[in-house]
């Protein structure tokens, strides 16, 4: 995450003629003056375009970001938005505000970590302070929703899947794109290409800092919610023509009411993920920097900092330089493959 600040503004336009607002914003973001990022969208445009809003924020990208998916049932196309004034003023100003606030702190956290990361720990175990405790709750809640949230776009993500059929895409809702492969390397071929002594010399003994955090109480989606862990693999299940190349250069299906719906639940979880995600983002570098050089919280987190040993380790680098014409020929061809692109907006 880019812990960089900046503006993020809410640019309108304006008919130069009429001097009837737009009912459309941008919602984006740069690192100078807003003022010069209008000229820039000015030039060209029959529309006057001026700033409804602009703030100078922590984490300029994380902001914008985080703007677009809680917006994202509002997106028409790319940093475009369907906000009237009183929206921008009652819901989406206010939020902007507030996430600056929360993330002044968390981008002091993430700066501390970000140091703790590189240095051994103290090899300390100690007990949980009350707020270090509250900590602890507060990531758990955030994790386990956000888990939560994630399962629950994966089922409309799904289910959008499912509606392809043998077409190109759904028009306004999904695409089907080529998705070139390029060779992989199959360590097993070229394993059988070499002799054990041969074999030996792609290895090697490396001692390297590592960094590894564990906290304690974090469930997996099927332990947290089991009966929406089965909602999620039937949705899975429901795919049962998953899109292949052969979809590509065929129409685009006409968009009917299910396929509009599917859609539209899609694009209101995706606020409900970035909500929680920001929420777990915010407790676990709080939980981290609380602990501080300390390697463990018992019953909290453990964060193991320092030098480790590891003999005979594969290293890919060396065995290509050593061996490269084994090398190539464990280089073996993919068929290509498709991308399914959800619309991330609805120009409809």
């Amino acid at each position: 995450m880019s812990t960089k600040e900046g503006w993020v503004y809410v640019l309108r336009e304006r008919d130069f003629l009429t001097g009837k607002t737009d009912r459309y914003v941008k919602i984006g973001l740069t690192k100078n003056e807003v003022e010069l990022r209008n000229k820039d969208h000015q030039t060209g445009n029959p529309r006057l375009i001026y700033s409804e809003y602009e703030q100078h924020v922590p984490l300029m990208s994380t902001m914008e970001t985080y703007l677009h998916h809680v917006h994202s049932s509002d997106r028409i196309h790319g940093e475009w938005f369907d906000l009237d004034e009183t929206r921008v003023t009652n819901e989406l100003i206010p939020l902007i505000k507030r996430i600056a606030v929360e993330q002044a702190e968390t981008k002091t956290h993430m700066e501390l970590v970000s140091q703790l990361k590189t240095q051994h720990d103290s090899g300390k175990e100690r007990a949980p302070t009350p707020t270090e405790t509250a900590l602890h709750a507060a990531y758990l809640d955030a994790k386990h929703a956000f888990e939560s949230a994630k399962a629950r776009h994966a089922i409309h993500d799904s289910a959008i899947r499912a509606m392809i059929g043998a077409s190109g895409g759904i028009e306004g809702v999904v695409t089907v794109n080529p998705k070139p492969q390029g060779a992989l390397f199959n360590k097993k071929s070229f394993v059988a290409l070499l002799t054990e002594a041969e074999l030996a010399t792609c290895h090697e003994t490396v001692t390297e800092f590592k960094s590894a955090v564990k906290i304690s109480g974090a469930k997996t989606l099927k332990s947290l919610n089991s009966t929406l862990a089965a909602e999620k693999k039937s949705a899975l299940d429901a795919i049962t023509n998953p899109a292949t190349t052969a979809n590509l250069g065929q129409p685009l299906a006409t968009r009917k009411a299910a396929a509009q719906q599917a859609h539209a639940d899609f694009l209101s979880s995706r606020r409900t993920v970035k909500e929680t995600e920001w929420a777990e983002i915010r407790a676990k570098n709080a939980l981290m920097a609380a602990l501080g050089k300390d390697r463990a919280i018992t019953g909290v987190i453990e964060w193991t900092r320092g030098d480790v040993t590891t003999e005979h380790k594969w290293n890919a680098a060396l065995a290509k330089e050593r061996f490269p014409e084994q090398h190539a020929k464990a280089m073996l061809d993919r068929d290509d493959t498709v991308d399914v692109n959800i619309a991330d907006g609805h120009p409809y």
